[in-house]
């Protein structure tokens, strides 16, 4: 009879027996933790040896299939050239890491590395806003095979791209000296383009430059480099700009206390007086630029002119003088001017010449004004507030003998002294006729 059926079975148990061993020594690393050793020392512990040669052997020979993890094998984004050619961008761009489960070969497995395994995410799919990418993957080996990617997809935040224009806007970080004050402030560009993702570029509220001003004392020219800011005061990262400097022109003013002097020409009516001018006020703060107010003293009013008709005080509002550049601070430029106006009046005071005081005469000198009974007239012009409460008690008038050192006819001056200073005085007659001569009084 034909033998023909005899192999297929003899393979099959032999190939039972084969499986049957191979569990048997896979098995095995555990049937050794579970052997006691309270009997046979010996021969157990040699069976044991025995037992671990043959299975370093088996599994050496035969190489069973295993499952291993591969971790933190990294992905590579193809096609980014899409993203320019649309005008996207990612926004959570970073290096991406995912496991890769293989299955093989024991020792092709083990051997394998993340170098032997190519992953990649394609992203010509990708459009504006959340995408969720596949990620590709290849193995550099043909006994072992990928059975997994964990996860299997990287979440990509993609935004347009925009260019708009941003204000530039000039922060100042400190105060002013006193005296000083930000006059004017050019800054060049005024805005700026901002590129970058749509949401970012939008948060852009303007782009910031900081100056100092706290040691400046003249004008200030330069160049300052600009940070772009949100709404809230915040940095924002992650867009570009046009350019990152702004050219500033900053002129420095000067605030000023100036005293005032009322410019007043011509004369009030015939017999009157311009016996005052005040200004109110007397000083006024202006503002200009540096160089040009440290070199005012004091600011003179428009001309006021008088009409030679004016009988009374005058209150005028007039305009200051002010330079070209120079303003006041606060307020209209004008200032009020009081020209007090009186009218000159004479009155007139008689002094008995035998009462005027003598002074100064020589002991054994005696005169004869005693005898004389002339009388001396004093006439005061003056203005009406100062003749209205003048009294002859206010005039002292005297004959001083001091140069008189010998007997015989004299002429001497009447001397005049007031406490009130008196600028227009008449005395009729100036001079006294004196006889002196030797004798005592009695």
């Amino acid at each position: 009879m034909p033998q023909k059926n005899k192999t297929p079975f003899f393979f099959n148990s032999t190939k039972n027996m084969f499986v049957k061993a191979i569990n048997w020594i896979v098995k095995l690393p555990k049937a050794i933790f579970d052997i006691k050793l309270s009997h046979n020392t010996g021969t157990k512990i040699l069976s044991l040896a025995m037992a671990i040669l043959f299975w370093i052997f088996v599994m050496d020979q035969v190489d069973p299939e295993i499952t291993r993890i591969i971790e933190n094998v990294p992905v590579q984004l193809t096609n980014t050239q899409e993203l320019d050619q649309n005008n996207l961008k990612i926004m959570n761009q970073t290096d991406y890491f995912v496991n890769v489960e293989v299955t093989g070969r024991r020792n092709n497995v083990l051997s394998l590395n993340a170098k032997n395994i190519s992953l990649w995410a394609d992203l010509r799919s990708v459009r504006s806003g959340i995408n969720n990418v596949y990620i590709n993957s290849t193995i550099n080996s043909e006994s072992v095979s990928i059975k997994a990617v964990v996860p299997n997809e990287i979440v990509l935040t993609v935004d347009r791209v925009v260019s708009l224009p941003k204000p530039v806007q000039i922060i100042i970080s400190d105060q002013y000296q006193d005296t000083l004050y930000q006059k004017n402030l050019e800054v060049t560009p005024l805005e700026i383009k901002v590129t970058g993702p749509e949401s970012l570029v939008n948060s852009v509220s303007y782009l910031g430059g900081t100056i100092s001003v706290g040691t400046l004392d003249n004008d200030y020219q330069r160049e300052v480099s600009l940070v772009p800011y949100s709404f809230d005061g915040e940095v924002v990262n992650g867009v570009t700009l046009e350019s990152s400097y702004a050219n500033i022109s900053l002129t420095i003013g000067k605030n000023k206390s100036i005293s005032i002097e009322p410019l007043v020409t011509g004369v009030p009516a015939e017999g009157y007086k311009v016996v005052g001018i005040t200004v109110n006020p007397q000083n006024v703060t202006v503002q200009g630029d540096v160089t040009n107010i440290d070199d005012i003293t004091t600011l003179m009013t428009k001309e006021i002119q008088l009409n030679g008709d004016e009988t009374a005080t005058l209150i005028v509002e007039k305009e200051l003088n002010l330079p070209e550049g120079i303003t006041v601070s606060t307020g209209i430029p004008t200032v009020q001017v009081e020209i007090q106006i009186e009218e000159v009046q004479t009155k007139e005071f008689t002094f008995a010449i035998n009462e005027l005081p003598i002074v100064n005469l020589n002991q054994g000198f005696i005169t004869d004004l005693n005898s004389n009974d002339g009388v001396i007239t004093v006439k005061v012009t003056d203005i009406e507030s100062v003749i209205a409460g003048l009294s002859k008690n206010d005039l002292h008038l005297d004959l001083n003998f001091s140069n008189v050192t010998e007997a015989g006819n004299y002429r001497l001056i009447v001397n005049y002294s007031s406490v009130n200073n008196l600028e227009n005085i008449t005395i009729d007659p100036e001079y006294v006729d004196v006889n002196v001569s030797e004798g005592s009084t009695p």
